[in-house]
């Protein structure tokens, strides 16, 4: 999942919709839900639509994580192959995850992995748990990003922005209505481009198209400071990994249109409710080649939470790593 020139017809219309939902009172104040994640070799966007939510979730829940390579430098090159093909295989099958939200606080599990990260927007934490090994390790989201022996970064600093202006556009085409995942959904096809403008003058423009059902309610977010307007889901390495990270950015600068000046929008036909919850979603990337691949988010098993409900919590049988 950063003045827009269509929030008011926005706004409306995730009102209309939100008036004949029966979650419409409980979604702003918690949510839950399952999702499944997976590349789709497609070069034909309109092929795309939801299928059986219970049978993908159920495949990629019983998605296997690569077994310990073991000690040494040559164990450690074979955890990675690991890695990377489980990743692989991941990303064709599907990726199940879990997902709560409720007023400051996120959590995501990595269902097949066995991890979950909690985000705590007022405590100003990010704990992850390892649900096998029944550990866990929290980090301040202030601490200062320290460079590692590897190049990567530690920490939860928000990277520095550059000034780079973003301008959207956006062709909708209504589908109509239908019910996706037990959920009454509206459908719509957009043709986007993203135009990405730096202080310098450079440019660039990403074209993509999506297709998604939307319910009547909006998805809360938990607004952190410093952070977007989520703080994203968990994801770890491998292939298939980059479109996924382009997907969410997609989706999150079409959610910032209209609460930052940088980020412009502009709509033809009916106004996509962006900002309600999705229970199916599939982004298809352009390529100069002819092919194309896409990255598909299929939603379920929606539910309200509280901000109180232990799943927010580290359990008590956790012990810290050290």
């Amino acid at each position: 999942m950063k003045t827009g020139l269509a929030l008011t017809s926005t706004v409306v219309a995730v009102a209309l919709f939100a008036a004949s939902s029966p979650f419409a009172a409980a979604a702003p104040n918690g949510l839950a839900w399952d999702s499944v994640s997976k590349l789709a070799m497609s070069t034909d966007p309109s092929s795309l639509q939801p299928g059986s939510f219970d049978d993908d979730y159920s495949a990629a829940s019983s998605a296997q994580p690569p077994a310990s390579g073991g000690g040494g430098l040559f164990g450690q090159l074979k955890q990675s192959i690991a890695n990377a093909q489980s990743a692989a295989q991941m990303m064709q099958t599907g990726m199940a995850q879990k997902h709560y939200v409720a007023g400051s606080k996120e959590r995501t599990d990595l269902v097949a992995m066995q991890t979950a990260t909690i985000t705590d927007c007022v405590a100003r934490t990010i704990t992850t748990l390892n649900l096998r090994n029944k550990t866990y390790r929290v980090v301040s989201m202030d601490q200062p990003k320290v460079a590692s022996s590897g190049g990567s970064s530690a920490g939860g600093s928000a990277p520095k922005d550059d000034g780079t202006k973003i301008a959207i556009a956006v062709a909708n085409t209504a589908l109509g209505a239908r019910a996706v995942g037990g959920e009454q959904t509206n459908g719509y096809r957009s043709d986007m481009s993203f135009t990405e403008t730096k202080p310098t003058g450079e440019s660039h423009t990403q074209n993509a198209n999506l297709v998604g059902y939307y319910t009547g309610f909006t998805r809360p977010f938990p607004r952190c400071s410093g952070r977007g307007p989520w703080s994203g889901d968990s994801m770890s390495p491998g292939q298939g990994m980059a479109m996924m990270a382009a997907a969410s950015k997609l989706m999150r600068e079409l959610a910032s249109s209209g609460m930052d000046k940088r980020f412009s929008l502009t709509q033809s036909g009916p106004v996509l409710p962006f900002l309600n919850f999705a229970m199916y979603q599939a982004v298809t990337f352009s390529a100069k080649n002819g092919q194309g691949a896409a990255f598909v988010t299929e939603n379920g098993h929606v539910h309200s939470v509280d901000a109180n409900d232990p799943i927010f919590s580290i359990p008590s049988d956790f012990t810290q790593e050290r």
